[in-house]
C-alpha cells in the first residue's frame, strides 16, 4: 500500500500505531523498494507530481535554487491550507530532487506531518542538518525556528511548547504584517491547538485575523479556517466562507467538502448534499489518475458517509441507496478499509445503507439484500447487531411471525453468551481483587470495569430485543405487551408510529407535534409527523396544511412512491395539492456560480482503466494486456531475482497458484530483470516451474505507468494489482514491501469483481 498515505492517516486516527516502523536513518544498503533517505521517505509520497492548477491563490517567499521551486513551494502551501497533506507533501519532495539543500521544502515537509510528530521532527531534523550551511532571509528563519522549538524535546512540557509556538507565529505576523500566510496559520493552529487544551480565548479576535486576510485576497483559501473556527461557536458567522471556499482552490475536495458543514448546521441540506458530492466527484478524479484506493484519501469515508445522510435528509431514497452501496463496493485493505474498521468506507457504508433502509421502510429490500454481501454476516454480534435488528423490524412489518422469532432466537442466543462473558469477566476480577486484598471500594470497582465491555453489548442486545419481542406481541394481538416494549425503542419517529399503531393517540399526537412546531428539515421525519397528527386530530387541518407547506418548500429530492411520503397521498388530495406535490428547489440567494458537477469527476468510485503494455517473456514471446481481455487476472510487480522478499511474494503466490485458478484469477509477473535474468527467478523456485507467466520491464516503463516507481529516486517499488477482464484496475498495494496476504487478495478480487461486472 502507498504507505504514504498510510501515515497520513496516522496522523488522524489513534487506531494506526507506528510501534512498528524502523529507526529512521539513511542507509547505503536498503532492502529493494525501501528510500535510501531512511524510512521517513518510504512512508511518504514516491510518485512526482505535476504543477496543478487551483490549489489557492497564496504565496510564501522562499530561497531555492531550482527555478520552478518556487511555484511548487507555493502549491504545497496551498495544499496544506486544504489539509490535502499528501499532495502537499508531494510538492515539496519535487523541490528537494532538484535542490536537495531547500531547508524551507524540509520545512514543508513538517507542515505536511503537522499531526505526525514522529516524522515531523525527523524532517525538522534534515532541515536543521541544512540550516547552518544556508543562506536564509529572517523571514525564512522566523518560520524555521519556530517549527524547530516547537518539535525539539524542551522544554519537555509539550504545553508550554505549543504556547510559546503560538507566540512565534504571532511575532511573524507582527514582523511581517504582509505576510498572509503567516496570518492564515495561526488562526488553523489556534483552532487545531483548541483541541489540545489551548483554549481559543477570542474567536472574534481569530475573525478579525481572517478579515486582514480577504481584506487583501478575498479569495485566499483561509476561508477553510473561517469554517472550522465558527463550525461549533455560530455557524451563520462563516456563510460567507461557505459560498467562497470550493472556489478558492477547487482541485482539493476537502475544500469542496468543508461548506457542507456549514450548510448542515443550517439545515440546508440541498447545499450540504452538493458541497459533498462536488468533493467525492473531485476526490475521484483524482484517484483515477493516480491508481489510488478510496480509503487511501483523507476524509473521503467521512464525506461520503455525510452525503449519504444528507439525500436520506432530503428524501431521495435511491441516491442514499446508492451512496451507501457505493461506499460498500469500495476496494477494501487490511490496512484501511474494512466492515469492521471504524471510519472506513465499509463500515460507513454498511451503517449508512441499514439506517436508510429502515428510514424509507423499504421492508422487501432488506431482505433480499440480507440474502447478498450488501447485508453481509460479520464475526462478531456487535458489529452484526444492527443488521439483525433490520431485518426482524423487516419481518415485523411484513408480518412474517415465523421469521421474527428466528431473527429473536439468534439475538437472544447471542444475548445469553454475552451475559455468560460478563459474569466470567466479573467473576475473574473479583477473584483477583480479593486475593491481593483489595477493599470492598476497590473491588466494587475492579469488577464493574471488568465487565464495562461486556456490559455494553448486553445492554444493546437486550435493547433489540425488547423491540423484537414488542413487535411480536403485537402481531399476536398482545397490545399491552407491545405497549411495554416501547420503552426500549430509541428512535423517537419509530416510537411515535408504534404509538399510533397501538392506538395510544395522545402519545402519539405530542410526538408529532412537537415534530411539526420544529424546525425540523428532514423530510421523512416531517412527513411522520404530518400523517401521524394528522390521523390522531383531523380536525387541526390548519397545523397540517401549514406543515405540509413546509415540507413542499424542500420536496425536489423526495422519492414520492417510498412508504412514508407515498402515505401522505389522501391527506395531499383533502389540502388541494395535485399527485405530485413536489416544487423544485430554490437556489439560495448567498451562493456564488458553481460547477457542473460532472466536469469535476464521478460522484461514485469507479474503477480507472489499466494502461496497456506489450512485455517480453523469457522466451521473447510478446504478453499484452489485451491478451488478457475478457479475463480477470493478478497483476505482480516485483523487483528481480535478487530481491528476497519479491521471492518470498512469487513463492507463496506460486504454492498457492490452484485456489488462484479455482478462482479464475491468473497471475501475470512483472520484473525489472532483462529477458535472459527471468530464468533466475524462475530457478528460485524450488518447486518446479512457476506455474505463471513472467515478463521483462527492464526499462520500468511500465512500472511508471503503473505507478510503482519512486521517481524521485529512480528506482522501482512493488506493486499488486487486480485487474478486470475489462481493462479496469479494481485494486492496488504499491509499497516499498510486496503484498504478502494471499487469503484477503483472493477473497477481495472475487468480491470486487461480483460487485464491478
Amino acid at each position: 500500500m502507498r504507505s504514504a498515505i498510510l501515515t497520513l492517516l496516522i496522523g488522524f486516527s489513534p487506531l494506526l500505531s507506528l510501534a512498528q516502523e524502523t529507526p529512521e536513518t539513511a542507509s547505503d544498503n536498503p532492502l529493494a523498494g525501501h528510500s535510501h533517505q531512511g524510512h521517513a521517505f518510504n512512508e511518504g509520497p514516491r510518485q512526482a507530481g505535476p504543477l496543478m492548477k487551483n490549489t489557492g491563490l497564496v504565496h510564501l517567499p522562499i530561497t531555492t535554487s531550482w527555478d520552478k521551486g518556487q511555484a511548487y513551494f507555493d502549491q504545497g502551501i496551498g495544499q496544506l491550507h486544504g489539509f490535502w497533506y499528501y499532495e502537499a507533501e508531494r510538492s515539496f519532495r519535487q523541490i528537494l530532487a532538484h535542490d536537495p539543500n531547500c531547508v524551507m521544502a524540509y520545512l514543508g515537509l513538517t507542515l505536511a506531518n503537522w499531526e505526525n510528530e514522529k516524522r515531523a521532527k525527523n524532517f525538522i531534523k534534515k532541515g536543521t542538518e541544512l540550516q547552518e550551511k544556508a543562506t536564509l532571509t529572517d523571514h525564512e528563519k522566523a518560520y524555521f525556528e519556530a517549527h524547530k522549538k516547537l518539535f525539539s524535546e524542551e522544554p519537555k512540557d509539550i504545553k508550554k511548547r505549543r504556547v510559546n509556538f503560538v507566540r512565534d507565529l504571532e511575532d511573524i505576523v507582527l514582523n511581517f504584517p504582509n505576510d498572509l500566510e503567516a496570518k492564515a496559520f495561526l488562526v488553523c493552529r489556534r483552532w487545531q491547538l483548541n483541541r489540545k487544551g489551548i483554549q481559543i480565548q477570542s474567536y472574534v479576535g481569530l475573525d478579525a485575523i481572517l478579515e486582514q486576510i480577504f481584506a487583501k485576497s478575498p479569495h485566499h483559501p483561509a476561508h477553510h479556517f473561517a469554517i472550522h473556527l465558527w463550525d461549533y461557536r455560530n455557524h451563520a458567522q462563516a456563510l460567507d466562507s461557505a459560498a467562497k471556499l470550493g472556489s478558492t482552490a477547487p482541485s482539493i475536495a476537502h475544500m469542496w467538502h468543508m461548506p457542507g458543514h456549514i450548510y448542515s448546521k443550517a439545515k440546508r441540506f440541498h447545499d450540504a448534499a452538493w458541497h459533498q458530492a462536488a468533493s467525492a466527484s473531485v476526490d475521484h478524479a483524482h484517484m483515477q489518475k493516480n491508481y489510488l484506493l478510496p480509503d487511501e484519501i483523507h476524509n473521503y469515508a467521512h464525506n461520503n458517509q455525510w452525503l449519504a445522510q444528507n439525500y436520506t435528509y432530503l428524501g431521495d431514497a435511491t441516491a442514499a441507496v446508492e451512496m451507501a452501496q457505493s461506499l460498500l463496493a469500495n476496494p477494501r485493505h487490511p490496512r484501511l478499509n474494512s466492515a469492521t474498521k471504524g471510519g472506513s468506507s465499509s463500515r460507513y457504508g454498511r451503517s449508512e445503507l441499514i439506517k436508510i433502509l429502515e428510514t424509507f421502510e423499504l421492508w422487501p429490500q432488506v431482505i433480499a439484500l440480507s440474502k447478498t454481501q450488501w447485508l453481509e454476516t460479520l464475526d462478531k454480534v456487535d458489529d452484526d447487531r444492527s443488521r439483525l435488528r433490520l431485518i426482524g423490524l423487516a419481518h415485523f412489518h411484513l408480518q412474517k411471525k415465523n421469521d421474527l422469532n428466528v431473527t429473536i432466537g439468534q439475538l437472544d442466543a447471542f444475548h445469553k453468551k454475552a451475559v455468560a462473558q460478563q459474569k466470567e469477566d466479573e467473576d475473574k476480577a473479583r477473584e483477583k481483587a480479593t486475593k491481593e486484598k483489595k477493599n470492598e471500594k476497590d473491588l466494587k470497582k475492579a469488577v464493574t470495569d471488568a465487565g464495562k465491555n461486556a456490559k455494553k453489548s448486553t445492554d444493546a442486545l437486550a435493547k433489540i430485543l425488547g423491540e423484537l419481542r414488542g413487535c411480536l406481541a403485537e402481531l399476536n394481538g398482545d397490545q399491552e405487551a407491545a405497549k411495554k416494549s416501547l420503552s426500549h425503542v430509541n428512535n423517537g419517529t419509530v416510537k411515535m408510529r408504534r404509538q399510533l399503531a397501538l392506538g395510544d393517540l395522545e402519545e402519539a399526537r405530542k410526538a408529532a407535534e412537537k415534530k411539526l412546531s420544529g424546525d425540523d428539515k428532514k423530510t421523512v421525519e416531517l412527513a411522520q409527523g404530518i400523517e401521524t397528527f394528522y390521523r390522531c386530530q383531523k380536525e387541526d387541518a390548519s397545523k397540517v396544511k401549514e406543515a405540509f407547506g413546509k415540507l413542499r418548500a424542500i420536496s425536489s429530492e423526495i422519492a414520492i412512491t417510498t412508504p412514508p411520503f407515498a402515505r401522505l397521498a389522501p391527506i395531499a388530495k383533502k389540502l388541494g395539492y395535485p399527485e405530485d406535490w413536489r416544487l423544485a428547489n430554490v437556489p439560495a440567494e448567498d451562493l456564488l456560480p458553481r460547477p457542473k458537477l460532472d466536469s469535476l469527476g464521478p460522484v461514485h468510485w469507479t474503477p480507472p482503466a489499466a494502461k496497456p503494455f506489450d512485455l517480453p517473456d523469457q522466451n521473447k514471446k510478446s504478453v499484452s494486456l489485451s491478451d488478457y481481455q475478457g479475463k480477470p487476472f493478478i497483476l505482480v510487480f516485483y523487483l528481480g531475482a535478487g530481491c528476497l522478499h519479491c521471492t518470498e511474494q512469487l513463492t507463496a503466490m506460486a504454492d498457492r497458484y490452484p485456489e488462484f485458478e479455482k478462482a479464475k484469477l491468473p497471475i501475470l509477473a512483472i520484473s525489472t530483470d532483462n529477458v535472459a535474468d527471468l530464468k533466475i527467478s524462475q530457478d528460485n523456485y524450488e518447486k518446479g516451474t512457476i506455474p505463471f507467466p513472467l515478463i521483462s520491464d527492464e526499462k520500468k516503463d511500465v512500472f511508471k505507468a503503473y505507478t510503482a516507481h519512486d521517481d524521485f529516486e529512480n528506482q522501482p517499488l512493488h506493486g499488486t494489482f487486480v485487474i478486470d477482464g475489462k481493462g479496469r484496475v479494481l485494486w492496488t498495494d504499491i509499497s516499498a514491501d510486496p503484498f504478502m496476504d494471499i487469503d484477503f487478495l483472493i477473497e477481495e478480487a472475487n468480491r470486487l469483481l461480483e460487485l464491478h461486472p
